[in-house]
């Protein structure tokens, strides 16, 4: 009976075998209870994964959805994903038994030149023993053989080395997954960012038309204030000048949208040569949509992070994977027990090879214990675990710049709109000592270079205005891509069923 329960028990361990290496935990990070820059009253928020939709501007929106299906990077993304999870099928396929199926048909024939006479002349008379009879003669002999059967072979996962390199391939997976949703809102932001300073580009330009416009104004009074002899000619070239500097600011202002558009159109996998039959730059050339209204960004708790994050995500899943591969590298130090086997059929007459006769079987176990040059499994082992505190510290670090992400968005998204607010009010009193001096100069109390000059100065405010109102709407795109907004596993999984469908 004792007997039989050790055989029991060592077979339960051949079989089931245990697992060597770390397990893991997922690191506990220490998080703030709140964002030290967050408004007191934070509003109730749209669905982060169309974040862009809080813009109520529907080209966005279009834009967006045709980079999510066209951009490059994220075409990459999904094919690191194919290619983690096909490593995956691979790395546990390794794991289970391997049977192969052969099949041969030979033909040999034996050189009496190439064996020995004792050989050659057995058993025929002509060995010099003096018997003569029959024999078997080798020298000459000439046959065919045929074989087919199977062959297999498994290794036992005793200490869990399999079982580790799974667990890493699994979190590898994961990571990649992650890493295409860190794509998709890192792409969201570019395309949203780039779009958002495109038209804060268009409104300026319009402003300086108006200013341009303002400035001819003003020189076609001097000049003629100077045809009478009242100036000198002296103010009509400074005001010529002023002209063409703010054409030449125009100028560069024009420039910059364009670039803007072309790289809308990279981001939408477009080529910048061929945006004009696809209807994106007449899409983008229509008159700029008013300033955006101030976006209501909800920062949440800084914990949500870790969850809402993909690039954390990703990390955590690297890290995950590292500390997996020390199993893997630990378990090379312990014993391997491994099963072959064959079952073939062999005949030198295809007739007969199917024959019970013909069948031929061997099997066997085989234990191999590393004794000398495991020093260098050792070395791997240390490899593995300075590999996996590398990913942990690459965790740690991902998860305080995310915190330094949200903080800086949210102190810059504050400021832009105290500065916003500023220049609104300082817009209106402009546009009110404008309209002031047009009432003054109806009525002869003023010269009309000082109404031409309280309207440029209103075009100066408004295309400050107009840059801290791109400023807030980039900052909010921003803290949107900071908190992680961007992604949708509804959306994947649409794209998934589109894709197999």
């Amino acid at each position: 009976m004792a007997s039989a329960r050790i055989a029991v028990v060592a077979t339960a361990l051949l079989l089931g075998g245990c697992t060597v290496g770390p397990d893991y935990h997922a690191p506990v990070v220490e998080m703030p209870t709140a964002y030290s820059s967050a408004e007191p009253a934070t509003p109730t928020a749209d669905d982060p994964a169309v974040w862009w939709q809080a813009f109520r501007d529907p080209v966005l929106d279009d834009l967006v959805a045709r980079a999510m299906a066209g951009n490059l990077d994220i075409q990459q993304a999904a094919s690191r994903v194919k290619q983690a999870r096909a490593q995956e099928q691979a790395t546990r396929a390794a794991g289970g038994p391997s049977v192969n199926a052969s099949a041969q048909a030979g033909y040999t024939r034996l050189s009496s030149n190439a064996l020995p006479s004792a050989l050659a002349n057995f058993g025929t008379g002509n060995t010099g023993s003096g018997s003569g009879g029959p024999g078997i003669g080798l020298a000459g002999e000439d046959f065919a053989t045929f074989q087919t059967g199977f062959d297999a072979s498994w290794e036992l996962d005793l200490f869990g080395g399999q079982r580790r390199a799974n667990e890493a391939a699994g979190a590898r997976v994961a990571a990649a997954v992650w890493s295409q949703r860190d794509a998709q809102v890192l792409l969201a932001s570019e395309v949203a960012n780039t779009y958002q300073q495109l038209r804060a580009l268009q409104r300026r330009i319009a402003v300086a038309d108006e200013s341009i416009a303002a400035a001819r104004d003003l020189l076609g009074f001097i000049e003629v204030r100077s045809a009478k002899g009242l100036v000198t000619t002296l103010d009509a070239r400074r005001q010529q000048q002023d002209i063409q500097s703010q054409i030449a600011q125009r100028d560069d202002l024009a420039a910059q949208a364009e670039v803007h558009v072309h790289a809308l159109g990279t981001l939408l996998g477009l080529a910048p040569t061929g945006l004009a039959p696809t209807g994106l730059a007449a899409q983008l050339a229509a008159a700029p949509a008013a300033p955006p209204d101030p976006v209501a960004v909800p920062a949440g708790l800084p914990s949500d992070l870790l969850q809402r994050r993909p690039d954390i995500r990703a990390s955590e899943r690297q890290l995950a994977a590292a500390t997996a591969d020390i199993g893997v590298a630990t378990a090379d130090l312990y014993p391997k027990f491994s099963l072959t086997g064959a079952l073939q059929l062999a005949s030198r007459s295809l007739t007969h090879l199917l024959e019970t006769d013909s069948i031929t079987a061997n099997g066997a176990g085989r234990l191999s214990l590393p004794l000398i040059g495991g020093g260098a499994s050792r070395a791997t082992v240390r490899l593995r675990e300075a590999q996996a505190n590398e990913a942990l510290l690459a965790y740690q670090s991902t998860v305080l710049g995310a915190l330094r992400d949200v903080e800086d968005a949210l102190t810059r998204l504050a400021a832009d709109r105290r500065r916003a607010e500023s220049l609104r009010t300082s817009l209106q009193a402009a546009r009110d000592a404008s309209e002031t001096m047009q009432v003054r100069y109806r009525h002869g109390l003023v010269a009309y270079t000082d109404v031409l000059t309280a309207r440029q100065t209103a075009l100066s405010v408004q295309d400050g205005l107009a840059q801290a109102e791109a400023a807030a709407a980039q900052d909010a795109i921003a803290l949107y891509k900071a908190l992680g907004g961007g992604w949708d596993e509804r959306r994947e999984q649409q794209e998934v069923e589109r894709t197999r469908g």
